[in-house]
């Protein structure tokens, strides 16, 4: 059931919320990039306004391109998940410029599940407006070389009524591995 409803956004120097409230649920989404490190910041805050407990899923989902355009770019970019941590790491070894740079994505939600193959996210002859990573309960964990590549981590959250929750995702990159790693 779709519910019809105003969306506001708000810009202000260095940032953007968004605000929506559906099915008795508050989303409000704060972006920002910090002066002082190479990483976007998305606090995503859901609040349930209802007398019920409600399970939710929250998706982080980022195309990759490190280069100029992403069709020419994907079939070099190699995605890595830390097998501790879990964030989800990508790299581009033959764009000559930027060859030791790494991208990250990360997520607060420490229960997660994570795909890098944009093919698995969209599913066949899908599409971003209906992805069928929405349609499963898990993502599988495909990483590496090879992939039409994303970055994706899917969290489910419950709840409970009146409950409010924060979620940070992550969106950056390091001049290396090791930056990268220290900055997610």
């Amino acid at each position: 059931i779709r519910e019809t409803g105003p969306y506001v956004v708000r810009h202000g120097q260095g940032y953007t919320v968004f605000e929506r409230t559906s099915h008795g649920l508050a989303q409000e989404l704060l972006q920002f990039v910090p002066l002082d490190a190479p990483v976007k910041i998305s606090l995503l805050r859901l609040r349930n306004q209802t007398d019920r407990k409600r399970r939710l899923s929250v998706t982080s989902y980022n195309e990759l391109v490190l280069g100029v355009q992403r069709n020419v770019s994907a079939p070099f970019i190699i995605t890595e998940v830390d097998k501790t941590t879990g964030t989800i790491t990508a790299r581009n070894p033959y764009n000559n410029e930027f060859a030791t740079r790494v991208a990250f994505v990360e997520m607060s939600e420490r229960e997660r599940t994570v795909t890098c193959d944009r093919k698995e996210f969209i599913g066949r002859n899908g599409s971003l407006s209906s992805p069928a990573a929405f349609r499963r309960v898990r993502l599988s964990g495909r990483n590496g070389a090879g992939l039409d590549p994303c970055a994706a981590m899917q969290a489910m959250i419950e709840l409970a009524p009146g409950e409010t929750r924060e979620i940070v995702m992550l969106l950056g990159e390091g001049e290396n591995v090791d930056e990268a790693r220290a900055l997610a």
